[in-house]
């Protein structure tokens, strides 16, 4: 296809997976595929049965364009294709190093008035180019197909460099993760997952919150035991993220019987599942996957098992797609439990290794600890290089352990200021663009008196967590406040905290700790490289704009417009829109300072 208009930054490539129809032709309806992953059983581990992984023919065609997608384009290429139909492939765009995607808009303009032109003329003298465009649609089409294809014009970018090195880093824990998911009663075929999820990345973080190898969100994480704090986040360690991954999807498998419908709640959630299939009345991934309708169930949910059914055939077959290729040895290391709390300053004294081995075998400590700002606390399961001590452990503790409380009471004041500091971050090319931060704090307790005071609440803060930092339970906090046992708070409610439990400098310690691990976090990966002005339409919402439209987190959005009611939004009004780009594809970002989960400066 050769568009009327191209830009010096946007080089239209030749388009790739014209095969489709062939394929549609071959499969045809009702044909079931099987894929079978067979394994044996290992020693202690709890009772598995053999289980195949299925793969409806129905569903082949999602799964022929998500593995084009892993071995044809890169991540600086990418596709533009109808999101309902997903064998129609419009054009392949080469995307410029900035990561900027308004060509890509310009040319989804194109697509979407050359449709417009098709339904104007009924089919009838069409240009080389429209014909060109409706011989992508069966023959036949209706208007009503047509009109949806104009809004229905979706961006994919290319996964190829990534999933390949994906595959090469997975070497370095394959053989733990076969491990855990053994002895939790997991099937082998979860193994694969993490190339969905992360490409194997220890330190991914996802826009909104979710993080490590297995893109556990921070409540799902404490569920299931993991630590999700400013100084540790487990949640990057692949070895204990596993264990809580596999027995989060055993338990989505046991509420809802079927391994596609559990892999599919394990991004769209257990309860959406079970929404659709009491909506459909058939637990049939495909007919979910085709049939399904909800705001909620997105793109991504509805083509979840299809990328992950690719994912398996890919990476179990990787030398097929991609060569020989040279994978990771497993990671070897030796474990050491720390009895106190210690600088990290003080415990490589007694072990030989580098900061990198260190970080590389312990990816859950966090810079606070990395920097010898606050101490690795007790009881924490340390892994050093195999041979790396040098004396006994105890001896270190006792001569040279601090106390970790003196370093997170102090001067809480310095840590307020840093918050604000990234609540006020943007992109180092566009510092116009950034917020100014307010006079007072809003993470602050105002009006205290008698051990009680009110906060604000903030978004990305639930009752739970709020009352983990007061070291109350949900239900006393919802007490207090008058709340019955299903509400839930809102960003801007005041809410009432009493400090029975726990002093106030370390409520707001850990309030602080919470929104700046979120905010480093998506500064160590993302940048907003500029802002538009948008008009809200008729229908959108907060969640519809963040989540549908712009793929931007709320409290983003909110740090570009501090005044704005974002839970109240009406037609018309005007809002700034951060546009968000990672940082590996305007590269500006080392290995070594997203593994650290900093910026760059």
């Amino acid at each position: 296809m050769a568009l009327p208009v191209q830009t010096m930054a946007y080089r239209l490539m030749a388009p790739k997976l014209l095969k489709y129809s062939v394929i549609r032709r071959f499969w045809g309806r009702g044909l079931l595929l099987t894929i079978s992953l067979f394994f044996s059983f290992s020693v202690g581990a709890k009772q598995r049965s053999s289980v195949s992984l299925y793969m409806p023919a129905a569903l082949q065609l999602k799964v022929e364009f998500w593995k084009a997608v892993y071995t044809k384009y890169d991540t600086n290429q990418g596709v533009l294709h109808d999101s309902e139909d997903l064998s129609i492939i419009y054009d392949a765009v080469q995307l410029p190093r900035n990561g900027d995607l308004g060509g890509v808009d310009l040319l989804r303009g194109q697509i979407r008035e050359t449709i417009f032109n098709i339904l104007r003329k009924g089919g009838q003298n069409l240009t080389s180019e429209e014909r060109h465009i409706l011989a992508r649609f069966p023959e036949n089409v209706s208007r009503a197909r047509l009109m949806r294809a104009t809004e229905n014009i979706r961006f994919q970018r290319g996964q190829a460099d990534r999933f390949k090195e994906g595959i090469i880093r997975s070497g370095s824990y394959m053989p733990y993760i076969e491990k855990i998911l053994a002895e939790e009663g997991a099937p082998e075929f979860i193994k694969y997952l993490p190339h969905v999820e992360s490409s194997f990345q220890e330190f991914a973080m996802s826009k909104f919150s979710a993080a490590g190898l297995w893109q556990l969100m921070p409540t799902t994480a404490r569920d299931f035991g993991l630590k999700v704090e400013y100084s540790i986040d487990e949640r990057l360690d692949p070895w204990i993220a596993t264990r809580a991954a596999a027995r989060h999807l055993i338990r989505d498998v046991k509420r809802l019987g079927e391994w596609p419908l559990a892999l599919t709640a394990y991004n769209h959630g257990p309860g959406g599942v079970m929404r659709a299939v009491k909506s459909l009345g058939t637990t049939d991934i495909a007919e979910i996957a085709f049939n399904y309708e909800s705001p909620s169930f997105g793109f991504a949910s509805r083509n979840f098992y299809a990328q992950f059914l690719a994912a398996v055939e890919l990476a179990s077959q990787y030398k097929k797609y991609y060569g020989n290729l040279p994978i990771k040895p497993a990671v070897k290391f030796e474990v050491v439990k720390t009895e106190r709390a210690i600088f990290l300053s003080d415990f490589s004294k007694s072990y030989d290794f580098s900061i990198e081995e260190f970080k590389r075998l312990n990816p859950a400590f966090r810079p606070p600890i990395l920097q010898n700002k606050r101490p690795i606390p007790s009881g924490v399961s340390v892994r050093v290089p195999i041979g790396s001590k040098r004396s006994t452990l105890m001896a270190s503790l006792d001569k040279r352990v601090g106390r970790a409380e003196p370093v997170a009471k102090a001067k809480l004041e310095s840590t307020i200021k840093a918050s604000a500091a990234i609540k006020s971050k943007t992109a180092p090319t566009k510092p116009t663009v950034a917020t100014v931060a307010p006079t007072v704090n809003p993470l602050s307790v105002r009006d205290l008196a008698e051990g009680k005071g009110w906060i604000e609440i903030e978004f990305n803060e639930t009752a739970a967590q709020v009352a983990e930092w007061l070291k109350v339970d949900a239900g006393a906090l919802r007490q207090w406040n008058g709340m019955d046992s299903l509400s839930q708070i809102e960003p801007g409610q005041r809410l009432l905290v009493k400090f029975e439990k726990i002093g106030i400098s370390d409520f707001e310690l850990a309030r602080v700790d919470y929104h700046q691990q979120i905010q480093e976090d998506f500064f160590s990966q993302y940048d907003v490289i500029k802002t538009i002005e948008y008009t809200v339409q008729r229908g959108e919402n907060l969640w519809s704009l963040c989540h549908q439209k712009f793929d931007v987190p709320t409290w983003l959005l909110k740090q570009h417009n501090p005044k704005a009611k974002l839970n109240d939004l009406n037609p018309g009004m005007k809002l700034s829109i951060p546009i968000v780009v990672e940082k590996e594809y305007v590269g500006i970002v080392s290995p070594a300072s997203a593994q650290m989960g900093l910026a760059t400066d």
